[in-house]
């Protein structure tokens, strides 16, 4: 028999997780089903991680108003969360007159405090590097940055913290009415809810169609980014953007909250969900960057990566119960400013199953998150006293991000915690220095397995069959402790 929810949320993803998180706040049981194994592993692990201000909402959407809905829940969730955005500002750039009527949109839908259109000389004030061929600038001081794997991250363990449950691995295939219930049928088994939310992400069209409604499906649209070395974290202050043309904001340069500078995406149509990279694509982001800061030092890029956008036709966010499952909440289209947004979409989506009949009482026993401390970031006498403490704070694993064993071991051991390299990855940095795993890359699946009790072999990239160890060499034996 199975176990009965007050609400299933689908997808892992930002949204879904910020779904989950504020659904927590109140006495419900909340299951959140992910088709993979680890939460952050869709969309929402490859985008720039912009809090766009007010200036950047688009009228007459919903996800304008979702956008704007958001920002004022920006400082509670730092308390909650225990994570802190970048305040960085941003300045968009125009190179001609005619892109100066842009500006001035911005400014006038913004209305923010001290912001204003800045002429080339103030703007590279602001930013020294800054092309010497641009016409005017918006100077917005309310932009910030986020860490789109802190986030979600973030989120997710909060809502855990609340009660809520967590299962990987899970794909939906299809939903069954059953009473005033519904029946979720995965690849792995079924489970019952009285009420559903399907943010799905790329797949949120297809769970839709699979529940009865006759909808387009989403159109996968791909960029690619550059990610240059924490040597350049001087580079640029704010993020920088161009005049936007067509179905894009356009190219930028915008610094991150570890320090490096991200440049792109550019825009494509990906066949079969593909994230691959291409040489041409990444010339055009390339470009696209100089135009911003003509002296862009491509040559401290130390990865690359591109990220899908989930598109609907009119590049809206569509947020509708199923006609044939009274309670069931489909979010289909969810792309820029899907991050953004998040709370606010959380919030509608509440408010959108209150309407509906679901019961909202108020937990008074509500846990704030708090963050595990950042090595990197210590001071030298936070750093001795936790290597008194606990000598795995003293064992360097990752030596471009300076990460502990110990912050391996809590990623590892936490609720959610990383069950694959990625997930450790977006957890605690690993492999994502300048070398990009060249060194702690030996040493990671060996601790994993150890901490976790597996087989070295069990231990994976990502998904379930893409296991990092194939065979012994030479130089390798199998289960010999390289850490």
């Amino acid at each position: 028999m199975s176990e009965k929810f007050d609400v299933i949320v689908i997808g892992g993803g930002v949204v879904g997780c910020a779904i989950a998180w504020y659904l927590a706040h109140f006495d419900l049981q909340i299951l959140l089903l992910e088709k993979d194994l680890d939460v952050c592993s869709g969309v929402s692990k490859a985008n720039t991680g912009i809090i766009h201000s007010r200036s950047y909402w688009t009228p007459r959407t919903l996800k304008g108003e979702l956008h704007l809905r958001s920002l004022p829940w920006i400082e509670q969730a730092e308390k909650e969360l225990d994570i802190e955005f970048l305040k960085t500002g941003a300045l968009t750039v125009a190179f001609s007159r005619s892109e100066l009527e842009f500006l001035k949109t911005l400014k006038r839908r913004g209305k923010i405090k001290g912001a204003e259109i800045l002429t080339p000389q103030e703007a590279r004030t602001l930013e020294p590097m800054l092309s010497d061929k641009i016409f005017a600038a918006y100077y917005d001081p309310e932009t910030r940055v986020a860490s789109p794997f802190q986030l979600n991250l973030a989120l997710a363990e909060s809502a855990f913290l609340n009660g809520v449950r967590f299962i990987f691995g899970q794909e939906v295939t299809g939903f069954e009415k059953e009473g005033n219930h519904i029946r979720i049928f995965t690849r792995e088994g079924e489970y019952l809810s009285r009420w559903v939310v399907s943010s799905a992400g790329l797949s949120s069209s297809y769970l839709a169609q699979r529940s009865g409604e006759n909808i387009p499906s989403l159109r996968a649209l791909r960029g690619e980014y550059l990610v240059l070395d924490r040597e350049c974290k001087d580079l640029v202050r704010h993020v920088l953007y161009p005049v936007p043309v067509g179905e894009t904001k356009g190219i930028l340069v915008s610094p991150t909250t570890d320090g490096n500078i991200l440049v792109g995406p550019n825009l494509e149509v990906a066949e079969d969900e593909d994230t691959s990279t291409t040489k041409e694509g990444l010339k055009e982001v390339e470009e696209g960057g100089k135009k911003l800061i003509p002296f862009l030092p491509v040559s401290q890029t130390i990865a690359t990566f591109s990220g899908l956008r989930p598109t609907s036709p009119d590049r809206d966010f569509h947020i509708f119960f199923s006609s044939r499952f009274p309670s069931l909440l489909h979010l289909v289209g969810i792309e820029s400013p899907g991050l953004t947004a998040s709370f606010g979409i959380a919030e509608y989506t509440g408010d959108l199953l209150k309407e509906r009949g679901l019961k909202l009482s108020e937990k008074r026993d509500f846990i704030f998150r708090s963050s595990f401390p950042v090595f990197r970031k210590l001071s030298w006498e936070e750093r001795k006293k936790l290597i008194q403490e606990d000598a795995d704070w003293g064992k360097i694993v990752c030596r471009c991000e300076e990460v502990t064993i110990a912050e391996v071991k809590h990623a590892l051991l936490s609720s959610p915690g990383a069950s694959t390299l990625d997930g450790l990855k977006r957890r605690v940095r690993v492999m994502m220095g300048r070398c990009q795993g060249g060194f702690c890359g030996m040493h990671l699946p060996f601790l994993m397995a150890e901490t976790l009790g597996l087989e070295e072999r069990e231990i994976v990239k990502s998904g379930k069959n893409s296991f990092y160890l194939g065979k012994e060499t030479k130089e390798v034996r199998s289960g010999a402790p390289l850490y």
